[in-house]
């Protein structure tokens, strides 16, 4: 009897093996990543700083996407305290929280989110001049690409004044003269060249975020389209074996890093919808990338080696430094929703 359950065990192991082999040969289902995501993170609105807010906006999505009207009530409740007018770039990203319920013809807070996206972009405007975009400033990181571009952008297209848009593609024009490095990618700050992940992260979000709705005659999106595929290119050849982007991009001693990983993942995923990018070339590096992400999230929603919040560095070293965090991380939680939204749509 022990002889016989011996083989029967062996028999189910090797069982469990090739059905293990098949199911990784699956990707897992965007649906069931986010749902096992949203319980943890998109709950909360202690601010309108991009963590908390793109973490929201994953839970709106999620709603819209699944036709899950009780999972958009729960955003609506969120934003229904009166926001101050956003004082800094973190603060302008999160606006786009509003811009997704803007977007709800359905939705009773629709006009009021109107109104709080415009007065959020006309923010980046100069005073002197509303029809003039402010400049960034010579220290201004990479991150400001997705700080203050899609707002523009979304303005631009909940209201069709082109203005906006205008005034986007010049910001994004202005910071790639700032931070795009001759080999199309983007160094973080001004104190030195390092390729950092988020870094990287930021502007791929930002653009692919843009080109979304600029429209297709604008006079900038060429261009615009132009730069995004080169940076995407660029990005490409650094995907570690794992499907990850490492901590400094083009460093291989880095280490493979979660957020920096969910966020190209996402502007990949996005050019592949819309058709900026060539299926059989970028959909295996996205797969690979979701993969990643998915093998490094952990029951309660914790994460594997998201780096910690980062301003300019002043050496390579300083960037190698930064902590990897392990457990839950709303930063990393925001972005990974992100990316499985933007999936989940592809899925659809």
């Amino acid at each position: 009897m022990i002889r016989f359950m011996l083989k029967l065990g062996s028999c189910l192991v090797v069982m469990a093996v090739v059905t293990s082999a098949q199911a990784a040969d699956q990707p897992r289902p965007a649906a069931d990543v986010a749902r096992e995501l949203l319980q943890v993170y998109g709950k909360k609105l202690d601010s309108l700083a991009y963590i908390p807010a793109i973490g929201a906006y994953g839970r709106l999505r999620f709603g819209q996407l699944t036709n899950d009207p009780a999972m958009q009530e729960q955003v609506f409740s969120l934003i229904e305290q009166p926001q101050p007018v956003p004082k800094s770039h973190v603060e302008f990203a999160g606006h786009l929280l509003y811009a997704g319920v803007a977007h709800l013809p359905e939705s009773p807070v629709q006009m009021n989110a109107l109104a709080v996206v415009r007065r959020a972009a006309d923010q980046l405007f100069d005073p002197a001049d509303p029809q003039r975009i402010r400049s960034p400033g010579p220290h201004e990181m990479s991150d400001a690409v997705f700080m203050c571009g899609p707002i523009l952008c979304e303005a631009g297209a909940l209201t069709s004044d082109a203005r906006y848009f205008d005034g986007a593609v010049q910001y994004l024009t202005e910071m790639r003269t700032l931070r795009m490095r001759d080999d199309g990618l983007y160094q973080h700050g001004h104190l030195c060249d390092a390729a950092w992940g988020r870094g990287n992260g930021f502007p791929a979000v930002g653009t692919s975020w843009c080109l979304t709705y600029l429209p297709q005659n604008h006079i900038g999106r060429a261009e615009l389209l132009m730069q995004y595929q080169r940076h995407m290119a660029a990005l490409l050849p650094y995907q570690t074996t794992d499907g990850l982007w490492r901590q400094v991009i083009d460093v291989p001693d880095a280490y493979q890093e979660f957020s920096a990983t969910a966020m190209i993942g996402f502007a990949m995923q996005r050019g592949l919808r819309e058709g900026s990018l060539d299926r059989a070339t970028y959909q295996p590096a996205v797969d690979r990338a979701w993969q990643a992400v998915c093998d490094r999230i952990q029951p309660g929603g914790k994460l594997i080696d998201v780096c910690e919040g980062t301003g300019t560095q002043k050496t390579l070293a300083d960037y190698l430094n930064r902590k990897a965090i392990r457990g839950v991380d709303d930063r990393g939680g925001a972005m990974a929703l992100l990316f499985a939204t933007e999936r989940l749509t592809a899925e659809k």
